[in-house]
């Protein structure tokens, strides 16, 4: 319940409320399995998103003297021992989840420190890729996907960071999940400096009261509109 909710407030912008409470979750945890400190499975990664989300936002902006990198490092350290438990135990979403993690933090720290992303980004995508599909869960393929297609771009491949996004709206559409479809939106114009997807971005996460991603927003329009200038 403790995860669930403060997931609820890190997605609404409250950030600090969210870190308290996943702070309490993981105490929590502590005390019912002393033998895991730390917040695993799908309460992890939604963790990890919190402890990422600044590192991610300074990534789209290109490197910052390695700023966020030592919040990546932590994070992979987290994910690192979850991926071992998740492979213990067999837990194919836990895994993918975690693989996942480990690419985001990879990709960002490239990205912060000027470095096309590398193998370490690279083969924990794949990972991630392939293992939500063995897993079946649909609803979270979009989170690889979109991770995917800003890999992908960075390593020039445009078309298969276009088959990405287009992959993960159809799976958001055909479920009605508004707020990937709002990441799938800011994606596509940070990416390809799309004004038309940029303001359908704008009007969902409006709609949805996305508050997590309006610094986002407001940092890919002031880009694009210096690009115009």
């Amino acid at each position: 319940f403790h995860s669930t909710l403060s997931d609820a407030c890190h997605q609404q912008g409250e950030r600090e409320a969210a870190r308290r409470g996943f702070a309490e979750a993981e105490a929590m945890q502590v005390k019912l399995e002393p033998a895991y400190p730390l917040l695993y499975s799908l309460q992890g990664f939604l963790y990890g998103e919190l402890l990422l989300a600044e590192a991610e936002r300074t990534a789209w902006g290109g490197p910052v003297a390695g700023e966020g990198c030592e919040a990546c490092a932590q994070v992979a350290q987290r994910a690192a021992q979850a991926l071992a438990i998740a492979e213990r135990h067999n837990q194919l979403l836990s895994i993918a989840l975690d693989h996942l993690t480990l690419a985001r933090c990879a990709l960002y720290a490239d990205l912060l420190h000027g470095r096309t992303p590398g193998e370490d980004a690279q083969q924990h995508t794949k990972a991630a890729i392939a293992g939500l599909r063995q897993a079946g869960t649909q609803h979270h393929l979009p989170r690889g996907l979109l991770t995917r297609a800003w890999l992908r771009h960075c390593l020039n491949n445009t078309d298969g960071a276009q088959a990405d996004l287009a992959e993960a709206q159809r799976i958001a559409e055909r479920g009605g999940m508004k707020l990937f479809l709002a990441d799938i939106a800011l994606t596509r114009a940070r990416l390809f400096e799309d004004k038309a997807e940029l303001a359908k971005a704008r009007a969902l996460i409006e709609e949805c009261g996305y508050g997590r991603r309006l610094p986002e927003l407001k940092d890919a329009e002031q880009r694009l509109a210096e690009l115009s200038d």
